[in-house]
């Protein structure tokens, strides 16, 4: 008589959180949580996923301890497997592989250089946000490069740093090839109260908010603080909520991989009343989607960056029936300078500071008021305005250029008056 024993692999229930991720089919996985929040050990999830499908997986972290955590979760759901000798274990590489080539291997690498040489169908970059970020622009990413594999990002946040701009794309994202998840400690159903209490023992209140709420914390270079509290603005307005008041649009017209961004703000309530974000389509139907937007709205006056949509385009506008605004320098639209822009933008800066204006919470457009940098030369002094390599920042400059119109409109009160005195 023949015995047949049967092998599992024991895989983890997964929280909600966690089964987001799990079951997405992006090409790139950008995963941010608290500490304890389930994010390694729903990569090793993946880790193991992949073995079995024959997939050569590669997961680096910058320290020991983490890299040990993920290889006890990858060898605790193996185990059977291993002990029938269906896959082989060696401790000291890290290693776990079957007969077909199919490997997960776990290494500690502070210094990328350390992952030269490798390659994988899928890798996991652990607590990627206190790694160096040539790990994964000019190794991981290379490595990859074959086979077209996957690659999985986790980490807790350090302020806005490479991670973060690694995020805020992600999330913009709408080819379906990166995803982006957020969670928090709390959002773990697995971590008991005294887990909880030993992480959080002694610490700061921007430590907890780092360190278990996930929150990407300012850096000292940020441009615009106090967001939080200037995000209410209704989501749901319509036009007859401000009937008889003046709406103004600032637009950032996309030239080719960025967005073209609209901002519509009332004058009279300094709120965001609506907003639009749109790439790749053609530029009539760009032109037409606008005109449609303002007329919605009766929008009193445009502010378009003149530097991306040149006169004739700007002309092309005002011939279509939509007011069109001027700039400081009295010309069709906003010519964006060195001199004119750190105006622009410092006005913004102070409009949330003072909590001037409520504008719409949307995780794309806060994210690139987070991300947006100011960057002194050594020689002038001067602020150098913009978004980090990566990192669009369309929305950011079609909200100046909405403030700016707003306040301008506010300055002179010309009900009517379509160009500013």
């Amino acid at each position: 008589m023949t015995t047949v024993t049967e092998l599992r692999v024991h895989l983890h229930k997964p929280h909600a959180k966690q089964r987001e991720f799990l079951d997405s089919p992006a090409k790139r996985k950008v995963i941010v949580a608290g500490r304890r929040g389930g994010k390694t050990t729903g990569a090793s999830d993946l880790a193991v996923d992949a073995l079995l499908q024959g997939r050569r997986v590669l997961e680096a972290a910058p320290k020991g301890d983490q890299t040990d955590a993920f290889w006890r979760l990858c060898k605790e759901a193996v185990a059977e497997l291993t002990g029938a000798g269906i896959v082989y274990k060696n401790e000291t590489e890290r290693v776990l592989r079957m007969p077909d080539g199919a490997q997960i291997r776990a290494k500690t690498a502070w210094d990328a250089d350390g992952l030269r040489g490798d390659y994988a169908d899928l890798l996991i970059l652990d607590e990627y946000s206190i790694m160096d970020p040539s790990a994964w622009n000019e190794v991981g990413a290379p490595m990859l490069l074959d086979n077209d594999g996957d690659a999985v990002f986790i980490f807790t946040p350090k302020r806005r740093n490479h991670a973060f701009h690694l995020y805020q794309p992600a999330i913009s994202d709408d080819t379906g090839r990166w995803g982006a998840w957020h969670f928090t400690s709390l959002d773990n159903p697995y971590l008991s109260q005294d887990a909880l209490e030993e992480i959080t023992q002694d610490m700061t209140e921007a430590a907890y908010r780092q360190e278990v709420m996930a929150e990407f914390l300012e850096n000292e270079g940020a441009v615009f603080r106090n967001l939080a509290a200037c995000m209410h603005a209704p989501l749901d307005a319509t036009p007859w909520d401000h009937r008889g008041h003046r709406i103004v649009a600032g637009v950032d017209w996309a030239q080719s991989i960025d967005y073209t961004a609209v901002s519509l703000v009332c004058v009279e309530c300094r709120t965001e009343v609506a907003r639009d974000r749109f790439q790749k389509i053609d530029y009539a139907l760009q032109r037409a989607r606008l005109e449609a937007l303002c007329e919605k709205w009766g929008v009193h006056g445009v502010l378009p960056e003149a530097n991306s949509m040149g006169v004739p385009i700007i002309e092309e506008l005002e011939e279509s029936g939509l007011p069109i605004l001027t700039g400081p320098d009295k010309k069709l639209g906003f010519w964006t300078t060195s001199s004119s822009k750190p105006p622009l933008i410092r006005n913004l800066e102070l409009a949330f500071e003072n909590t001037e204006y409520q504008w719409q919470a949307d995780p794309v457009w806060t994210g690139e008021l987070e991300a947006y940098e100011a960057n002194y030369s050594e020689r002038t002094g001067r602020p150098r305005y913009g978004a980090p390599e990566g990192v669009h920042d369309d929305t950011v400059m079609a909200r100046a250029l909405a403030a700016w119109a707003a306040e301008q409109l506010r300055v002179y009160n010309k009900p009517g008056v379509h160009r500013y005195a």
